[in-house]
């Protein structure tokens, strides 16, 4: 699963995270990206487009 955390969000950029679960065991690992936030599609948890997937570093 993957999700952008828009409570930590500045510069309308949200960091993006995955989730992955073995064994009943959950972990979260952050992507070490950032994506505008009106490029996210929360219903399909992500991105809208890649074109216009603006993508950074930290």
């Amino acid at each position: 699963m993957f999700w952008a955390d828009f409570a930590r969000a500045n510069d309308n950029q949200a960091s993006l995270y995955a989730r992955i679960t073995v064994n009943g065991k959950r972990s979260t690992i952050s992507l070490k990206r950032k994506v505008l936030i009106s490029n996210w599609d929360a219903h399909r948890n992500r991105a809208r487009s890649f074109r216009n997937f603006d993508c950074h570093t930290d």
